[in-house]
C-alpha cells in the first residue's frame, strides 16, 4: 500500500488499534479507501520503540506537496522541525498527554495543524468526530473509544467481551487492520460482545496465570520520592487483552504501590514496559520521569503510558528485578513468590 512521493502520508501508532482505526479514518475521510486510490497513499506504521525506521520510511515517501498525517501519535521535535522544511503541510491528531509536552512551543500555521486532546478517551473517536461531525460513528469506534489507554471505559462483562474481539483481530499490517476494520464497523456492540465472550474467558485464565508469581522490582516512580517495590511480570500486554490493564492496577494496588509494569522484547530488540496506574500516581508522570532518569523514550495517559528502552542491557540496568520474599508479603496481599 505504500507509493513513493504520495501526495497523502499516513503516520499511525503501529500495531494499535486506536492507531489503526485513526488511519482507516483518513482513509475514509480523503476517499483513500477505495482501492483504485490506495496506490496514491503511503500508510507508515510508527513506534517510539522503533521511530528510526519510521522516519526513514517518512522521509523515503516524502515530497514537496505532500500531506503528512500523525495519528494517535506525535513525532519528535527534531523530526518535525525536519518535516516542516520540506513537506507540503503536516496535521497532528493525537489524545496523548505527553503529546502536549512535545510540541510545546508550536503552533497551528497554513503548513501546520495540531489537534491535541488529552481529555479524548482515544484518538480513533476523536478524529471521526473532527472529520464526521454530523454521522453516527460505527459501533467498534464507539468501543475503541472505551477500550483505549487503561480500558477505564469497559465496566460489564459484555464490555470486556466485545474489547476482546476486537483486540483478537489481525492488525499487523495496513492492510489487515483496514480489512479487519471494514468487517467490524458491520457489527453491532452486541454482536461483537456475543463473539468475544469466549476469548475474554480465555484472557482471564491466561492473566490469572501471569500474575500468580509477579516479581518486583524496587526504584523511584516520580521525583523527589522514595523508591518502591513495584510488582512488574514478562509479557507481551497485546496477548492478554484489555482485562490485563484492570488486573495489574489491582496488583499495584494490593503491593500498596498503586503501579504495575509489563514488559516485553521488541523485534528490533528493544524493550517496551507499559505502566499501569488508577491515575494516581499519574502514569505519564511515571514515564517522563523515566525517560528523563534512564534514558528511556515514550509517554502516555494518566492511567495507562510506556517506556521503551533501546536494549535488552539497558533495560536490565535500570530495572533490578527481584523476586519478592515471603517477609515482604502483608495480609491481603498476592503471594508473589
Amino acid at each position: 500500500m505504500q507509493a513513493q512521493n504520495s501526495p497523502l502520508i499516513v503516520v499511525y501508532h503501529e500495531d494499535c488499534i486506536d492507531g489503526a482505526a485513526s488511519a482507516w479514518i483518513i482513509a475514509k475521510a480523503h476517499s483513500a479507501e477505495n482501492p483504485d486510490l490506495q496506490g496514491k497513499v503511503t500508510y507508515i506504521p510508527y513506534t517510539h520503540a522503533d521511530k528510526g525506521v519510521a522516519e526513514d520510511k517518512i522521509r523515503a515517501s516524502l515530497s514537496s506537496n505532500a500531506k503528512v498525517y500523525f495519528v494517535d501519535i506525535t513525532p519528535e521535535k527534531y523530526f518535525l522541525d525536519e518535516l516542516i522544511s520540506f513537506a507540503g503541510s503536516i496535521h497532528i491528531l493525537d489524545h496523548h498527554q505527553s503529546a502536549v509536552a512535545r510540541l510545546d512551543g508550536y503552533k497551528n500555521t497554513p503548513k501546520l495543524e495540531i489537534l491535541l486532546d488529552p481529555a479524548a478517551a482515544s484518538a480513533s473517536k476523536m478524529i471521526w468526530q473532527h472529520f464526521f461531525p454530523k454521522e453516527k460513528a460505527p459501533a467498534v469506534i464507539d468501543l475503541i473509544n472505551l477500550m483505549d489507554g487503561g480500558s477505564a471505559g469497559l465496566k460489564t462483562p459484555q464490555d470486556f467481551a466485545a474489547a476482546a474481539l476486537v483486540d483478537s483481530q489481525d492488525i499487523r499490517t495496513t492492510e489487515r487492520a483496514f480489512k479487519t476494520l471494514h468487517g467490524l464497523a458491520k457489527l453491532s456492540f452486541n454482536d461483537m460482545a456475543k463473539k468475544g465472550k469466549h476469548i475474554a474467558a480465555d484472557q482471564e485464565a491466561k492473566i490469572d496465570k501471569l500474575l500468580e508469581n509477579a516479581p518486583l522490582v524496587k526504584l523511584q516512580l516520580l521525583p523527589e520520592t522514595d523508591p518502591v517495590d513495584v510488582p512488574i511480570v514478562n509479557a507481551d500486554i497485546r496477548h492478554f487483552g484489555r482485562a490485563i490493564s484492570e488486573r495489574l492496577v489491582d496488583l499495584g494496588k494490593k503491593n500498596g504501590v498503586n503501579a504495575a509494569f509489563i514488559w516485553s522484547m521488541q523485534k528490533n530488540g528493544a524493550v517496551s514496559m507499559s505502566i499501569r496506574t488508577d491515575g494516581n500516581p499519574d502514569a505519564s508522570k511515571i514515564a517522563e520521569h523515566l525517560c528523563k532518569t534512564m534514558g528511556a523514550t515514550g509517554g502516555g495517559h494518566k492511567d495507562a503510558a510506556a517506556v521503551h528502552f533501546s536494549s535488552l542491557f539497558e533495560f536490565a540496568r535500570h530495572m533490578p528485578i527481584k523476586a519478592a520474599k515471603p517477609a515482604d508479603i502483608k495480609p491481603g496481599q498476592p503471594k508473589y513468590a
